[in-house]
């Protein structure tokens, strides 16, 4: 059964249902990417610890490498790595609410499609 040949109030429902699924599953990769940078970041600075203090150090712009001090290079990971971690904060909260509308939207869908006779099949 195509979406069109739905009632109105369905389809506004599987529509909104749609809609909050993709966001939460963009919201979960973006959740997972900003997890594995804060990993990279944690295993960089380990790796920057156990380094001597006089070493030469070199971070990366763009295509060019340029030359830094451990310390500033430390300080700079330090800063990303509290952003990182507001920044998951932030998406693990976002992650939580959008779970518990598109959950309560299923739910919805569900009871529309059950008003008008049609079963409900979800699509992963």
């Amino acid at each position: 059964m195509s979406i069109e040949s739905l009632p109105p109030e369905v389809r506004q429902k599987a529509v909104k249902y749609d809609s909050l699924r993709n966001m939460l599953l963009k919201l979960e990769a973006e959740l997972r990417a900003a997890e594995s940078e804060l990993r990279e970041v944690n295993e960089i600075m380990d790796a920057l610890k156990n380094l001597p203090e006089n070493i030469e150090v070199y971070k990366s712009v763009g295509h060019v490498l340029i030359k830094e001090s451990k310390d500033a290079i430390y300080k700079e990971l330090e800063e990303r790595k509290e952003l990182l971690t507001i920044k998951l904060q932030k998406y693990k909260n976002q992650v939580e609410v959008l779970r518990k509308q598109v959950s309560e939207s299923e739910r919805e869908l569900k009871e529309s499609l059950e008003r008008h006779g049609i079963s409900f099949e979800q699509s992963s």
